[in-house]
């Protein structure tokens, strides 16, 4: 069966928590879109952040090779 995998955080806080129009806009975003917390909200920016840096090292590749 083997061990349990260790649980990793899934999510990366704000490098600076309590900047003023930092707060404000997370709050705007967690209202909007019905989020429960903030965390939900940096799970959802971490997820998207590691989309994009996905999607530029495919562009950065030669057309040969994006190919799989």
């Amino acid at each position: 069966m083997g061990d349990p995998k260790k649980p990793r955080k899934k999510w990366e806080g704000p490098t600076h928590p309590w900047r003023k129009d930092v707060l404000l806009q997370e709050l705007g975003l967690i209202g909007k879109y019905g989020l429960r917390n903030k965390r939900e909200l940096w799970r959802a920016k971490t997820f998207l952040r590691k989309i994009r840096n996905q999607a530029r090292e495919i562009m950065g590749l030669f057309p040969e090779e994006r190919i799989r």
